[in-house]
């Protein structure tokens, strides 16, 4: 380890008392200082993307300075950069030495200059287990007080896996540092947590801050109280100031499925209006959709660059160990008995969302309640048998990585070297995204396949993401292409 790192570790032994092992592990492992310029007082801190980069600059820039400031009696100018920026140090993070060394102790170890650099040349690690984490308060929450939170939703019981392990990292950030990330918008497919992550944000925030005003709501009820505020008929000539008053005094406000407000424009021009009001004055908003905010059709330009200006993040289908965990979770709940190979066979077979995870489980406890009988791989069976009509083809890496070989017209060979020509690092970058897509394999999984990095594979799938959105090269048709071949194999 260079003595950069060494800075780094002093720094993060002091950011390791301050925050939970799951925010530190999120967003402090996978960065590091690239560059150290004593001469001029400068530090470089690169993340893995752009989302931790900006994270760690809007909320810890002032911790890392006073930090490097007690350990070195430097006042520090800090940098902010990530890997997408760094494409050199993609393969290998490691820094080489440099002349930081004689630096350092012509500088500040001559003679009896007590600046605090001995601990930093001196040390070789520091050991996080010494270090106790601080005790939370917890206050009762008031159950006669934002009454649109769902109080089952916690996160308690947010079951955390690689689909949602950002998003429940990033909601867990917006509760220690409301207004800060704004908006959060959370998107994902049917059924994988995106609510209950909403409710337990509300839940948290709450019981952090008992005086909170919080909204928690569907884009339909939002939709229905404006309809409602600007009827000609109505007897109440107020409830317009009203409606007002209620979403713009509050502390968050939290919408679910603001698709919804997909082609209403008198409800969209109100809920810009809003949105500015609450943004202006650092109140935390966070939206849930089905989509990102790039394909929300029927939404007015101002505001989709608006949820766009946010941290966004996503929410995928739950991968097997975290199906398998789900399970674990709902068959405790349920006081179900259920062995693990019946618990295996169901997230082996359901693969779709949680919901149906559930259902499968809801079924399985009214029959066991009814009939008296353990719970059997049988019963499973013929349960997930009526319940799943079709299955889809499963789609296996192999067969991407050879569909990907054969519409390219290269060798599998190539495919998985680590050659960089140009006509071989594209048709690369698209079996890696499509593993990542298609697949239930990890980044760690995807880049053993490849013989990459983790960083190196998430590089490359941004890099596919950024062409899709632009469309590049054609890119669109080209993925859709590959599916087809795949779905028809």
């Amino acid at each position: 380890m260079n003595n950069n790192n060494y800075l780094w570790e002093i720094v993060l032994s002091d950011i390791k008392k301050e925050v939970s092992d799951q925010v530190f592990n999120t967003w402090f492992t996978n960065s590091f200082i690239d560059k150290v310029d004593f001469n001029n007082k400068k530090i470089t801190i690169i993340s893995e993307n752009i989302l931790i980069s900006d994270y760690l600059k809007s909320v810890f820039d002032q911790k890392f300075k006073t930090s490097l400031k007690n350990n070195t009696s430097i006042d520090f100018n800090i940098e902010y950069s990530y890997i997408g920026e760094n494409k050199s140090i993609i393969e290998d993070k490691k820094i080489p030495e440099t002349s930081t060394n004689s630096f350092i102790n012509e500088k500040f170890l001559a003679k009896d200059k007590p600046s605090g650099m001995q601990n930093f040349t001196k040390q070789p690690s520091f050991i996080f287990e010494d270090y106790k984490e601080p005790e939370m308060k917890t206050v009762p929450l008031k159950n006669n007080k934002n009454k649109g939170l769902n109080r089952n939703f916690t996160f308690d019981n947010f079951v955390i896996g690689e689909g949602n392990n950002l998003a429940y990292n990033v909601a867990l950030s917006v509760v220690e540092y409301p207004g800060v990330h704004n908006p959060f918008f959370i998107y994902g497919g049917v059924g994988l947590g995106k609510t209950h992550l909403l409710h337990a944000i509300g839940n948290e925030l709450e019981k952090n801050n008992p005086d909170f005003n919080i909204e928690c709501v569907s884009s339909e009820k939002f939709i229905n109280e404006f309809v409602q505020s600007i009827r000609s008929n109505s007897k109440d000539q107020n409830l317009d100031e009203k409606f007002r008053n209620k979403y713009r005094n509050v502390d968050a406000l939290l919408i679910d499925d603001i698709q919804f407000l997909a082609d209403k424009k008198e409800t969209q021009n109100t809920f810009f209006h809003t949105f500015n009001e609450l943004h202006m004055n650092d109140k935390q908003i966070v939206l849930v959709s089905d989509r990102p905010p790039s394909q929300l059709d029927g939404l007015e330009d101002r505001l989709v660059s608006r949820f766009d200006s946010g941290v966004i993040s996503d929410i995928t289908p739950p991968d097997y160990e975290t199906r398998f965990a789900i399970i674990s979770f709902k068959c405790e709940k349920y006081q179900l008995k259920v062995d693990d190979n019946i618990i295996s066979y169901i997230a082996g077979n359901i693969t779709g969302n949680i919901r149906e995870l559930e259902g499968v489980l809801k079924e399985i406890d009214i029959i066991t309640k009814r009939t008296n009988k353990p719970v059997t791989i049988h019963m499973a069976e013929d349960i997930i048998k009526r319940r799943v009509k079709s299955s889809k083809k499963k789609i296996v890496p192999d067969d991407i990585i050879n569909t990907t070989s054969d519409f390219f017209k290269i060798s599998i060979d190539d495919i998985l070297s680590s050659k960089r020509n140009k006509e071989l690092v594209y048709p690369r970058m698209i079996a890696m995204y499509l593993c990542r897509e298609l697949t239930d394999l990890s980044l760690p999984a995807i880049g053993k396949l490849f013989n990459k990095d983790h960083s190196s594979i998430f590089y490359s799938i941004n890099k596919v993401s950024t062409f899709l959105n632009e469309n590049e090269n054609n890119i669109v048709d080209t993925i859709e292409n590959i599916k087809e071949k795949l779905n028809n194999k």
